[in-house]
């Protein structure tokens, strides 16, 4: 969940510039007056022409980032100083003809109880434009946007107080920033937004939260809104770097291409599994990545849900359908993790109190040979998601145990999205990816 107060409306401008012809067409309509390149402040002079080729470079190699290599390129170290915990969730969307659009973002994760509870989020946005696609750009888009926040911040809603628009010195070609404080809730969360041109890029990133304090009767405190800025511009100045420095990796990762290790992180458990096996049993799909630490154990978990995309077609059958890998390393080692089995095991032979049989599984758990040191899997139907099917798949190898989970339900796609009706999917439907993911991925886990 977000702590921002608010979310600027982008897809409301993107809307608006295509608005009365839609695609490039709308795109290449010459700017209104006041709202074109030059309605922002210019931090940083025009490039000399022997620059372009470089320039040129850049802008390539922006567009060619996803959500997961967003999250991959912020400084490990500064991320762990603004988000305690951090739980990250790329996203990548093509929002229009001549845009796209991905992001990353991170929420504070579980903190030590008794103790103040740090909620915070961090978010960024990386829009990347197609000259073929007419002569929509990052500067006209800047302009749109910063004057869209000007008439937003003279008419505030109740229950919100703006900080006064400036810009951010030293940071990409244009820039603007404005802090946010949400007055009508308990938790009076502070947000700052800073918005600025990089290489024919823009980048919204957005910094946020405020303090939960011990007992039941704690309250909340409110962050200083110039800390609050001051940590946005700070985060925005370290991505810009790393952006235009390159790579997909963050600098401090000790994790081993490709395999599951101790110090693997979400997005790095994302990548073991190939592209064509996702795209084989998910279809397009939409990815977040998740990494909790507890005292004994940590979490690095990995998740994809299929997307519909309305073809215009009418009526096709559609498998709604999400594939999750939970990989969990105990610091104590194979012992512990041992027994983390052994619990897992026991948990899936029950039935909850209160509730039939018939209802929760389809299966006891089974085991399964040549996966791993030890696994079993279990096929459940939902008692909350009507004709919701699964199958989870638990194997050890050495410290770590992993759950992969495959499930869903069939409906029909119409125009307008999934139809309410539904049916389940077959057991073999499930079982068979949850078995060629389980053993794909057993051989890249390392145990430890």
């Amino acid at each position: 969940m977000s702590y921002s107060p608010h979310k600027p409306l982008l897809a409301s401008i993107l809307a608006l510039v295509l608005a009365g012809g839609g695609g490039a067409t709308a795109c290449a309509l010459p700017p209104q007056p006041g709202r074109g390149g030059d309605d922002g402040a210019r931090t940083g002079a025009t490039a000399p022409e022997e620059n372009e080729p470089e320039k040129e470079r850049a802008a390539v190699r922006l567009a060619s980032y996803k959500g997961e290599d967003l999250c991959s390129i912020f400084p490990a170290a500064l991320l762990k100083k603004l988000v305690p915990n951090a739980e990250e969730n790329p996203a990548d969307d093509t929002s229009t003809l001549s845009s796209a659009e991905s992001t990353c973002e991170w929420n504070s994760g579980e903190q030590p109880s008794g103790r103040i509870d740090h909620k915070r989020h961090l978010e960024v946005s990386l829009l990347t434009y197609d000259k073929a696609q007419g002569g929509f750009n990052a500067q006209r888009h800047f302009g749109i946007k910063k004057q869209d926040t000007q008439e937003m911040l003279a008419d505030p809603p109740p229950g919100t107080r703006f900080g006064r628009l400036t810009s951010v010195p030293g940071l990409g070609e244009s820039s603007y920033a404005f802090t946010t404080v949400d007055t009508g809730t308990p938790t009076k969360s502070v947000d700052a937004e800073v918005t600025f041109e990089l290489s024919g890029a823009l980048v919204i990133l957005r910094y946020s939260g405020y303090d939960s304090l011990p007992g039941l009767n704690g309250g909340y405190r409110r962050l200083p809104e110039s800390q609050v800025m001051s940590s946005a511009q700070q985060a925005a100045k370290a991505f810009a770097a790393a952006l235009l420095k390159g790579g997909t990796r963050r600098d401090d990762d000790s994790g081993e291409a490709g395999r599951i290790t101790a110090a693997s992180r979400g997005q790095d458990v994302c990548k073991a599994l190939p592209a064509e096996t996702v795209r084989k049993y998910v279809g397009k799909a939409r990815t977040s990545a998740r990494n909790n630490e507890y005292s004994d154990e940590r979490w690095a978990v990995c998740s994809w849900s299929s997307t519909f995309e309305p073809d215009g077609s009418g009526e096709t059958a559609y498998d709604m359908v999400d594939l999750r890998v939970q990989v969990t390393t105990m610091k104590k080692g194979a012992a512990a993790a041992r027994v983390e089995f052994r619990e897992k095991k026991k948990a899936a032979a029950a039935t909850p109190a209160g509730v039939s049989e018939r209802l929760t599984k389809d299966s006891g758990p089974v085991a399964v040979a040549g996966i791993g040191e030890e696994a079993f899997v279990q096929i459940k139907t939902s008692t909350q998601i009507v004709n919701r099917r699964e199958a989870v798949l638990v194997y050890r190898v050495g410290g770590q145990v992993v759950q992969v989970t495959f499930g869903g339900l069939s409906t029909v796609a119409t125009t307008a999205g999934p139809d309410s009706g539904t049916t389940a999917l077959s057991q073999e439907r499930v079982l068979n990816p949850v078995k060629d993911v389980a053993k794909q991925l057993a051989a890249r886990t390392t145990g430890r």
